[in-house]
């Protein structure tokens, strides 16, 4: 299976699982699929050695009950019964199986029934004359049966028959029969069987909650373990009763204050849910707790369960960091040191620096491991400098490895500025505290402050920055403590002249104890106070203009009409008109030849060309063609313009094959790509008929974003529907956001989501001149991941708006079609919106059954047709001008002479 997935069709799939282990973890079904593939080519040692491996590395990732059962059956299979060292080995391996999953309540019991079945059939291979050796087996038998005995697991009551069947039958050597009593079985261990049995008797509840959770879902089943382990801890916490005898209880909480769980018993409780709940971040990090807080001594222990947790959990920071500092913890500890003459650490091992080698392998691990939150990369960065400025405080100055460390050191502190400046500068609320870790090292450790003043300068340099005083407050803090007076003064002053109004008397109140705490001459203290008053002046008057341009904008136009009488334009008599005014304001004729170049429609070349639409007008004919030449070669591009020369908003791009078109269908609905040199400015012409579309609606903040509509060539074709996605159905793998900022853009909901499980894609709705909607459809691959990200995302706080997250159900709003298909037209197909977001929507772009007409076409019209109307409407019955029907001299909005209003009263 794996070999497919893989495409590695022509191997098996043991090389696939290998490909697969370098990096993650496997189940143990993939183990035991390994294992079995292996053993069928199996034949000579080496090769049984190898699979040997393959079982221990099995364990080393999950130690799964199932593959312990396999690898006894294999040593068991493997064993040469004539050989006491073979006998030896395999005895180690069950020793280890059940130290690890002996204690299973559930499945232990079968690992001690192996191993009796394995002592059993090496006692009936001694020969008869080796009594000694045949006794010595015997205990051993008998021994391995009081233990299990002891500890509580299913199936006691059998186990204990099975104990009495032993002694009556190849162990009655051991024992002889007490008096009063017709049993072998010794009194002691009939105590510990009967402490086990009540035991159990309290652990089962806990047990049969696991079992019923199986079949619910994964959070049940994870709170059903962590309060099994919450009761298991408690009890491990119990000091050891003083007197083992035990008095009859009537209830399980009395039974369960009598007897303490081992720290052995709690482990494998631990492996046991882990193994259940490998991604589950909670268990790994209570594990962890419980191994460094109880097992403090066994460092190795805790290596090895950060080192599988790491592989299982990528994601969790806190993990990663936990596994690099236990990691430095064992190799310092196999490190010695001794004392120079200032009392300082130094480092006597030669291979020190490839035995650290490994710690800087799990940062840089983690570094890659792909976190979408920057504040946890910039949380391992830190820990990464934490470990890096360790290794330099051990060693003296004078030490010639210091500037080596210190190299290392400063090396590691670039990299993540560097990842700060290149990957976070633009976003808000970012944790620079790394930069002052930074320049207090140097300024304290190493003794450069102007290396300090340079990265805080470079801080402050960063745009938005200088205005803003959380960044002013720490480098003034970082001079008053390790700069000197004369800096603390410059840096002040900067200060208070950058700040803005906002966070001005917060920046004030700090520069103030900053020089009054240094002790600086009191002529530049009483400097410093006039500055900071010239500067709140300043900010005060600049708040007042912001605030008079304001007004000055609303004012007039109401004071205007109220205070100018007789403002309202006069009515004309009904019997005139106002065709004088309009002679006055006419515009001459254009030029016919002003109209452009016409270019013939050629039907062949449909299937090579695209109709691309809703252009913002002023997209140029050479950036349409950048926009294409992703696509294929393109061979023209035909802009449409009207009289004037100016952009109608409509284009065809012409390619060079078939193969190209289908490329850019791919681009409907995308922007207009254009070089980041390129200014957003329009020619005054098409500027003014922005103005005229769009009315009194304000310009969209970016005209760029405007998309675009990419079509097939078809002139006979009709209108499609703008909706072109599934309707009146569930999509369990897509999801509904709504209540989104108006400046939220794709990359930042992918950012957002792509932590819950793979994207497939991400859809921003926007209105046909690229204004956002508020709302998006994020697709992920299978419906498990959506229903994550639903449940993580519903209700939360992103970019100031409660995002309201669902499962994606487009509704049904009309019907089409003689078989009642359903489908939905798009919004902006059937009607104008008049809702703030609705920039720059031309009605020229509106289609639909209700066409809305401007407030000039409306005003403009006589009113001795609108009487005429009333009766017939006479413009239906005058032929219209057929030449020029693709220009816009054709519409109503073209300017009209005397004659043509005659012929409509005629």
């Amino acid at each position: 299976m794996l070999s497919v997935v893989f495409g590695l069709y022509s191997l098996p799939s043991s090389f696939a699982l290998s490909v697969a282990s370098k990096r993650h973890t496997s189940s143990p079904t993939l183990w035991l699929q390994w294992i079995e593939d292996e053993l069928k080519n199996a034949s000579t040692l080496e090769e049984k050695r190898q699979v040997e491996v393959l079982f221990k590395r099995a364990i080393d990732d999950y130690e799964d009950i199932n593959v312990w059962l396999e690898y006894c059956h294999f040593a068991i299979s493997t064993s040469d019964f004539s050989s006491a060292d073979s006998i030896q080995q395999a005895e180690v391996i069950f020793e280890s199986a059940l130290s690890h999953q002996g204690l299973n309540v559930v499945g232990g019991s079968m690992l001690w029934e192996i191993y009796r079945e394995y002592l059993t059939v090496v006692w009936s291979q001694l020969p008869q004359d080796h009594k000694e050796m045949k006794l010595e087996q015997l205990n051993k038998m008998d021994r391995l049966f009081q233990r299990q005995l002891s500890i509580p697991h299913l199936n006691m009551e059998q186990t204990l028959t099975e104990y009495k069947t032993f002694l009556s039958d190849i162990g009655i050597e051991l024992y002889q029969p007490r008096k009063h009593s017709d049993s072998f079985i010794p009194e002691e261990v009939k105590t510990e069987y009967e402490k086990a049995l009540e035991r159990l008797a309290v652990i089962l509840p806990f047990e049969e909650s696991i079992e019923e959770s199986t079949d619910k879902s994964e959070a049940e089943t994870v709170s059903s373990w962590n309060i099994y382990i919450d009761w298991a801890v408690h009890c491990a916490k119990r000091k050891k009763p003083k007197t083992s005898k035990t008095t009859d209880n009537k209830n399980n909480e009395n039974i369960s204050t009598n007897f303490v769980i081992s720290p052995n018993e709690l482990c494998c409780l631990f492996e046991r849910a882990i193994t259940a709940h490998c991604l589950d971040t909670s268990l790994w990090i209570r594990y962890a707790d419980y191994v460094e807080s109880q097992l403090e001594t066994d460092v190795l222990r805790l290596q090895k369960l950060l080192s599988r947790s790491v592989r299982n959990c990528p994601w969790c920071v806190e993990l990663w960091q936990r596994y690099a500092l236990v990691t430095e913890t064992v190799i310092l500890e196999n490190i010695s040191f001794k004392s120079n003459t200032n009392g300082a650490q130094q480092e006597s091992v030669s291979n020190e620096s490839d035995l650290f080698k490994e710690v800087d392998g799990i940062y840089e691990t983690a570094l890659a491991a792909g976190f979408t939150n920057p504040n946890d990369v910039l949380k391992i960065w830190r820990s990464y400098c934490d470990h890096h400025f360790r290794r330099l405080c051990l060693l003296d100055k004078a030490s010639l490895s210091w500037e080596y460390r210190l190299s290392l050191l400063r090396a590691t502190f670039g990299r993540a500025i560097e990842y700060c400046f290149e990957s976070l500068h633009s976003q808000s609320n970012v944790d620079w505290s790394l930069l002052n870790y930074y320049a207090f090292v140097e300024a304290k450790y190493v003794e450069d402050k102007e290396r300090a003043r340079s990265l805080w300068t470079s801080l402050i340099k960063l745009p938005g920055h200088g205005s803003r005083a959380e960044y002013w407050i720490p480098y003034i803090q970082f001079e008053q403590n390790w700069g000197d007076m004369k800096n603390l003064l410059r840096i002040c002053a900067m200060a208070i002249n950058s700040i803005n109004f906002d966070q001005s008397e917060l920046l004030f109140q700090v520069v103030l104890r900053a020089v009054g705490e240094t002790g600086v001459p009191v002529k530049q203290y009483r400097d410093i106070i006039t500055k900071i008053h010239a500067r709140r002046a300043s900010l005060m008057e600049s708040v007042k203009d912001v605030q008079s341009v304001k007004s000055d904008a609303e004012v007039p136009v109401k004071s205007i009409e109220s205070k100018v009488p007789g403002s309202r334009k006069r009515k004309l008599p009904d019997h005139q008109n106002d065709s004088a005014t309009v002679k006055s304001a006419k515009v001459s004729k254009p030029n016919p030849t002003s109209h452009g170049t016409f270019v013939p429609h050629d039907p062949s070349k449909n299937e090579f060309t695209v109709f691309v639409s809703n252009l913002d007008y002023s997209v140029s004919e050479e950036q349409i063609q950048h926009t294409f030449e992703k696509c294929g070669n393109v061979t023209s591009v035909r802009l449409v313009r009207d009289y004037a020369g100016r952009s109608k908003g409509f284009a065809y791009v012409e390619f060079e094959n078939k193969e190209s078109v289908k490329t850019a269908l791919t681009l409907d609905r995308q922007g207009i790509t254009r070089p980041t040199s390129e200014s957003v400015s329009c020619d005054a012409d098409t500027q003014k008929q922005k103005e005229e579309d769009n009315s009194a609606t304000p310009k969209p903040p970016n005209c760029y974003d405007r998309p675009m509509f990419v079509s097939i060539c078809d002139p006979s074709r009709l209108k499609s529907c703008g909706f072109k996605y599934t309707v009146g159905k569930k999509e369990p793998e897509k999801l509904f956001v709504r209540n989104l900022d108006k400046t939220v853009k794709n990359e930042d909901l992918e950012m957002l989501f792509k932590q819950y499980g793979n994207i497939v894609s991400v859809r921003l709705a926007t209105y046909r001149n690229g204004v956002p909607k508020g709302h998006a459809y994020i697709e992920f691959t299978n419906a498990d991941d959506a229903s994550k990200a639903l449940v993580a995302t519903n209700g939360l706080e992103f970019r100031n708006k409660i995002l309201s997250v669902s499962i994606s159900e487009p509704p049904v709003r009309g019907e089409s079609g003689p078989q009642g298909s359903k489908s939905i037209t798009s919004t902006e197909d059937k009607k104008v919106f008049k809702t703030p977001q609705n920039i720059g929507l031309s009605s020229s772009h509106s289609v639909g059954t209700s066409v809305r007409k401007s407030r000039t076409q409306l005003e403009f019209l006589p009113r001795a047709v609108h009487r005429t109307r009333e009766i017939q409407d006479p413009v239906s019955e005058i032929p219209m001008d057929t030449e020029n029907t693709d220009s816009e001299s054709s519409t109503v909005t073209g300017s009209k002479d005397n004659e043509y209003f005659r012929r409509l009263l005629k």
